[in-house]
Order: structure tokens, then sequence, then C-alpha cells
């Protein structure tokens, strides 16, 4: 697939029907991956002095070792081949292969009900790293799609909801309900709530207090008990809302209009990091505000190209991004920076063709980034955040001659 299509395919914020998966997401292009300085120990803080438990697997590590392989949690991602007629696969690794691929266990496919056959999007972790939301369907015309929640230790999966086209869901922070968008396939659509237990007990509609004038809304996630709410219509302004999960009631998120732009709640709720577009100068400027909508700081500024994926590291103090910088002969340029969430340091950590996630580690210590256009295909690379060393992601039985995409990183079980 061409590089153009797969970065209108990422930057897809609002599903519609699925389309059956290509043969491959990538093409095999070579990417050009920088080599930083090892500047950014600052990004490791010092530990505060804790007392742990050796992890079982580890038999000569240090306490700080094994504090850091329990706190990094399995990698889960979808392994494609290339080769016509055969099937996709879901498979994990160790938190080990992240921090020593010497110590590294052999990959693990994850035994899945269905079959990949259309649009795949990551797993979708609880806090706790318990279970993981996943909406698809396993009918093969591709509808109704059902809600599945995976449990990771018995490796279930139970079907919570059923509608005909189903958005990738979220969790609340405390992990009390999964939020997500349904569509009927023509122009219909709501927001519904289900309780994150493997009955699936409590399931209702949200959305029946959101204006109709801004419909269809795109979910951005949640902030605090509320869903993050905003208009998919044309224009550059328009109120951004929360929904409360509990009972629905919907307010303006800001008193005054903003950018109608995708606003990210920091882990602790105390920032909101969005992109604010200048369409006059075609400037990019990364900011954080404050959840009222007040003392906006400016992060970093970009002229053209685009901002896409913005994420928080798990501390809430720093931030990552991918900027889009132009195409060279059809071939997008993109950069992963880092930055402190009050602007005083921005680095770079990497640099490809097409990256599609981003994803802290859950201790905070490594970047994941999806590159999809590697010399070797669509891969996932590790970005430690004390060196800034950069290395393809290893394990026995990884093989390269398949693509990984769709990563997502599960919290470690405390």
């Amino acid at each position: 697939m061409k590089p153009t299509l797969f970065l209108i395919l990422i930057f897809l914020t609002a599903c519609s029907v699925p389309e059956p998966t290509p043969t491959s997401y990538f093409d095999l292009s070579t990417p050009s991956i920088a080599r930083p300085q090892p500047d950014a120990a600052i990004l490791t803080p010092p530990a505060k002095p804790t007392q742990t438990e050796s992890t079982p697997t580890v038999t000569t590590s240090s306490p700080s070792e094994d504090e850091t392989l329990k706190k990094a949690g399995e990698l889960y991602f979808f392994l494609q081949p290339r080769q016509a007629g055969s099937s996709i696969q879901l498979a994990k690794v160790s938190d080990l292969c992240v921090v020593d691929s010497t110590k590294c266990p052999p990959l693990q496919t994850v035994n899945v009900p269905f079959a990949f056959n259309f649009t795949i999007h990551a797993l979708s972790w609880s806090p706790d790293g318990k279970y993981a939301a996943f909406s698809y369907s396993d009918n093969p015309n591709g509808t109704p799609t059902k809600l599945w929640l995976f449990d990771a230790a018995a490796n279930t999966w139970t079907s919570l909801a059923e509608f005909p086209y189903i958005d990738p869901p979220f969790w609340s922070p405390d992990g009390t309900w999964i939020a997500f968008r349904t569509q009927d396939g023509f122009g219909g659509e709501d927001v519904y709530v289900a309780r994150s237990d493997r009955n699936g007990t409590e399931l209702k509609s949200i959305s029946k207090d959101l204006p109709i004038e801004g419909r269809p809304y795109i979910m951005d996630g949640w902030y605090t008990e509320n869903i993050i709410m905003r208009s998919a219509l044309p224009g550059a302004s328009g109120n951004i809302y929360l929904v409360r999960a509990s009972d629905g009631h919907t307010r303006p998120m800001f008193e005054t209009l903003l950018t109608k732009t995708q606003f990210i709640t920091a882990p602790d709720s105390s920032l909101l990091v969005y992109d604010e577009y200048d369409y006059t100068n075609q400037n990019h400027i990364l900011k954080v505000v404050e959840p009222d909508g007040a003392n906006a700081v400016t992060l970093a500024n970009f002229t053209g190209g685009s901002l896409y994926p913005i994420v928080w590291a798990p501390n809430s103090q720093w931030i990552a991004f991918n900027y889009y910088s132009s195409f060279v002969n059809n071939t997008p340029v993109a950069e992963v920076y880092v930055v402190r969430r009050d602007g005083s340091i921005l680095f770079s950590v990497y640099k490809g063709k097409t990256v599609g996630r981003l994803i802290f580690s859950p201790n905070g210590k490594y970047l994941l980034v999806e590159e999809t256009t590697s010399v070797t295909g669509g891969h996932l690379f590790l970005v430690n955040l004390a060196t800034l060393e950069t290395k393809i992601l290893q394990a026995p039985g990884l093989s390269t001659d398949y693509d990984w995409y769709a990563p997502s990183w599960r919290p470690s079980m405390q």
C-alpha cells in the first residue's frame, strides 16, 4: 500500500464501515533512523528507595533491574504475513524483551475466537492490565461488530455488546467503564458505556443531550469521569463537550470556544495537550492548557506538515509526538519528539517515514515507535529514554518476514 494511503488510515479518527484487511499495510522503503545524543537522562528522575521482590524469571538481576522488569509490562501486537493466503495473528512478548533481549522468552501467539479479516485497531487495556477491550466483527460480512472483553490471564474473550459498527473503545481512568461510539451504517450514531466486568450487566446510551446540530461527534477519550466529545462537522471552531458516564449529563468543556481539535488528558487530569492549527499561516502549535481552558503554554511550533500522534507519559510530566514535515518524492518524513510539559526541554528521539503509534511503557522508561515503512517492513522500535538508544524489538520467534502493527502495552499486574 502506498504511504499516502496509509497516512489517510492512521489519521482517520471516526470509524466507518469495516474494510477487508489489505495484503499489506506497509511498503518496504528504507527509513532514516535518528542517532540522538544520550543527553536526556533527566527523563528518568532518581527513584525513591523501594523494597522489591525479585522477578521469578530473572535469576541474576539486581533489585533495581527487577523493579524495571516488573513494571515494563507485556507488549501485544499483530503479525501480518506477507504471503497471500496466510492469517493475521495476535502475539505478545514478555517485558524481558524490552529490557534485555538475551533473557527474552519466545514470542507467544494469542488464541482469538474469530479471524482477522477487516481493519484492525490496537487492544485497549484497563488501567490495572487485567482486561483489554476490543471492537471487532466475527461475521464474514464485517457487521455486526461486537465489543469484546479479553481476560489476559485466562486467555478468554467475552462479548459485551453488539451493534452494526463499533469504534475503538476507551477505558475510564478508574477502570470502571468502557466507552465506545456506535454507528448504524446509515449516518446514525450513539455513544454507550458498559461496565467493565465479564458479565457486562450495565450497558447504556449517554449521548442524548449532545446538541443535534453538532452531529456526528467524535469521542476523544476521558477527562476524570467524563467522556470528551467534539463535533466531526467541517470547520475550525466549535464546542467540546464533557458527557458524564454515570448519567449522561452533558456540558461544554470550556466556557469560551477553543480550536475544535483533539484534547488529550494527562493521566493525572492536570492538563490537556492539543495541536492548535493556524489555517492562515499553516502553523501547528503544540500547547497544554488547564482543564478550564486557562493558562495555555506553547510547547512547540511547526510550519506546515502535521502533528500525529500525541501521547502523555504515565507520570504526566512528558509528552511524545510525531511531526510529519513534508513529502519528498511522494514519501513522508516523520520525526518523533519528547517535550517536558512546561516546554523547557524539547528533543528528537526518532526519525523515520510513517509513524503509526507512539506508546510510553507503563513505567515511563521506554517509548515504543510503530514505524510502518522501516527497511524490513512495518516494525516496532524501542527508545530508551535514559540513553536515547533506539533498537528494533527482538524476541525468539519474532521474524521480520512479518509486518508488526497495532501495538499495545499491557500495564503490569501489581
